[in-house]
């Protein structure tokens, strides 16, 4: 019983674009988001979190029980959208951040 012939390896030339985005990851800008961004993507962020208090109210809608559950994902939606494009707005240091600053325990003396 013999093994079959194992194919040779493919070296493809360094000019080619696959081979290239190996070679040379692509850098993320170094400058920061603006300030404006910064803060408007902050208030996104905290609109997104003022959506949930209306989801009890939905409830009280004169709407049918389908229409709620209809209204209640697209709540849910708008939250999530707004979240996320807050998020983008803010960058990443932004939201390290803002995490540290609104997550931060603080220990009274």
């Amino acid at each position: 019983m013999s093994l079959p012939p194992q194919s040779l390896p493919m070296h493809r030339p360094r000019h080619d674009p696959l081979v290239t985005a190996v070679w040379e990851p692509q850098a993320a800008p170094s400058t920061p988001p603006s300030r404006a961004s910064f803060w408007v993507g902050s208030i996104l962020i905290l609109l997104s979190f003022g959506i949930y208090p209306a989801y009890p109210l939905v409830s009280f809608l004169p709407i049918s029980v389908w229409q709620k559950g209809g209204v209640g994902v697209v709540l849910a939606g708008a939250s999530w959208a707004m979240f996320f494009a807050g998020s983008a707005l803010v960058g990443k240091k932004g939201v390290t951040y803002l995490k540290r600053r609104l997550l931060s325990q603080r220990v009274a003396a």
